[in-house]
């Protein structure tokens, strides 16, 4: 599966589970991605535990998915083609200087 038909998927699961049953604002999207980031760093800082939710997983993955299930659904539900976004923006980062020309971090 591609990341576009991910996409679809994602959103289509999250329609049906009543995630979208009301319109959702960018910011609230964009705040409960953040979430799952934030999520993620304190699974990092409990020493990575196994997931409760998927056997097989930590904690740190099982947050990374949420993640990136979040952008897929947020992308879908208002048109975004992030498969494609993501192949032009890792062609140009593949032209840029190392370290962007002196970045630090």
């Amino acid at each position: 599966m591609d990341l576009r038909e991910m996409q679809r998927k994602v959103h289509r699961t999250a329609v049906d589970h009543g995630w979208w049953d009301s319109p959702r604002s960018t910011g609230e999207v964009l705040m409960l991605i953040v979430t799952e980031l934030a999520e993620a760093m304190e699974a990092y800082r409990a020493g990575n535990p196994e997931s409760e939710q998927i056997s097989g997983f930590s904690k740190l993955e099982e947050e990374l998915a949420d993640t990136v299930i979040r952008l897929l659904d947020f992308a879908e539900e208002r048109g975004l083609r992030l498969e494609e976004a993501v192949h032009a923006k890792m062609a140009y980062n593949e032209g840029r200087t190392y370290r962007h020309g002196g970045k630090l971090a």
